[in-house]
């Protein structure tokens, strides 16, 4: 699908790039699904009655916050570079504004709000009351639900104790920190804005904010790096009592060419993995999704509801956002001013998107609850009404060939050796309409925007609010 700036959200790609089959792992990061496939979409279809099984009502609602105050050289999702955060002091009203324009769909009704997740960009550069004010709005539209787990990610460079306090007071109870390394060289490297103190420094302040649950992103395959280094990380972050570590093998950007020519080959990136995924066991960690552990009793939310089988709703706000929606796989637009303008229109900001099929429903199941290692089979009975390896019969034996998989009564388990090849399992199970479309990174999608926007019934122009964060 083109959108009015000429930009093709999923682009379909031939097949021989799109799908590497085992034994070679897919690079491709798996995180959406389905895809956007260039048919017509009208974003109404969010306001009907949804006709695909919904397997179940836990809610995760994503607020992006696509700005920064300097670039990341590997980050490729949609944000723009800003002089200062009161740059954005108006960002929370417009993401209420567009909470309250969803809140219109029957779609809505009877949510099982769990978590809340500000993302990014740097959404540490919001206000601690526009926080407070965004979460006291998404927990006012979804009443009766459990006290949601709220996590706020951030730069360490871009908080302070006193800011940590207060994001505390505000309702956040979990914080994630793009630290990526605790050794001054790597940073250097990679181009990074922070020092070890500043990573150090982030998470002590969290933790004495009362923020028990500290999560922070580490990136291995650097150049040089060997898996014994990667593990001397770890260590580094368990000692400062994180309780959740995201581990990313990295993919330099078209500038970090230097960076790509000298890191560790594709077998030792393996034994960093397995290095990796060996000392969380001995340590009794789980490995919630790929590439996500925590410490027992601090397992992600945002990532169970989303991708855990059966996934939950993902209510999407901000410019920029994607989310999958009472049947339907949408995102926003890709321009700050031009998400204000819309959302103060009393539009919704969506830029593209999906209509979801019992197909798309019946697929999505295991290509994204194999993230999470098992699928349950009597939950996608109960939904769809069939077997789960009987629909997945000629998908579930290749798996089991390759050894990446095994079948435990109804559920389907990823092995040991299939974690490592999480993506190839997850693009097994794609729908033949959704086979060779890209994953969605925004930065290709930066500053794009729709011929036309939607207006739900009842909603009319609204001025941002006189209050401000």
């Amino acid at each position: 699908m083109a959108t009015s700036s000429g930009v093709e959200v999923c682009p379909k790609v031939p097949d021989a790039e799109w799908h590497r089959r085992y034994p070679l792992v897919d690079r491709e990061y798996v995180w959406i699904y389905p895809l956007i496939r260039g048919d017509a979409f009208d974003p109404a279809c969010i306001f009907e009655p949804m006709e695909v099984p919904r397997p179940s009502l836990d809610t995760a609602v994503y607020v992006h916050v696509p700005a920064c105050l300097f670039h990341c050289p590997m980050c490729v999702f949609y944000k723009e570079v800003i002089g200062d955060a009161k740059d954005i002091e108006w960002y929370a009203d417009s993401v209420i504004r567009e909470l309250e324009l969803h809140m219109r769909a029957p779609g809505s009704r009877n949510l099982k709000l769990r978590t809340i997740y500000f993302g990014g960009g740097t959404a540490t550069l919001l206000k601690a009351s526009a926080i407070a004010r965004i979460v006291e709005a998404i927990k006012g539209a979804m009443p009766g639900s459990r006290e949601p787990e709220i996590t706020l990610e951030g730069h360490p460079v871009t908080v302070t104790e006193e800011y940590l306090n207060a994001v505390a007071e505000a309702g956040v109870n979990r914080v994630s920190f793009g630290a990526q390394s605790f050794d001054s060289d790597a940073l250097a490297l990679l181009g990074m804005r922070q020092t070890p103190t500043d990573n150090r420094s982030a998470i002590a302040w969290a933790l004495r904010a009362g923020i028990t649950a500290v999560s922070v992103d580490i990136l291995y395959r650097l150049p040089r790096q060997t898996p014994e280094d990667v593990v001397e990380q770890l260590e580094v972050a368990f000692e400062l009592g994180v309780t959740s570590i995201s581990t990313y093998s990295l993919e330099p950007s078209a500038q970090q060419g230097c960076i790509r020519d000298g890191q560790p080959s594709i077998d030792i990136d393996r034994a960093m993995f397995y290095a990796i995924h060996d000392e969380m066991a001995d340590r009794g960690w789980v490995h919630v999704a790929q590439p996500d552990y925590a410490a027992p009793g601090f397992e992600n939310d945002e990532l169970l509801v989303s991708w855990a089988a059966p996934q939950g709703q993902n209510l999407s706000l901000g410019a920029g956002a994607w989310g999958v929606f009472n049947g339907a796989v949408y995102c926003n637009v890709h321009d700050l001013q031009e998400y204000r303008r819309v959302v103060t229109s009393g539009c919704l900001p969506i830029l593209a998107g999906s209509k979801m099929t019992r197909e798309d429903a019946e697929t999505r199941y295991p290509v994204l609850g194999a993230r999470c290692f098992v699928v349950r089979g009597r939950e996608f009975r109960e939904c769809f009404g069939i077997d789960l390896t009987e629909r997945f019969h000629d998908e579930v034996e290749l798996l089991q060939q390759q050894g990446l998989v095994s079948v435990s009564g109804e559920d389907l388990v990823v092995t040991r050796e299939g974690k490592y090849y999480v993506d190839n399992i997850s693009k097994t199970f794609y729908a033949p309409a959704n086979r060779g479309h890209m994953q969605p990174w925004g930065l290709f999608y930066r500053g794009a925007t729709a011929p036309a926007y939607f207006k739900p019934s009842g909603a009319s122009p609204a001025g941002v609010a006189a209050s401000r964060a």
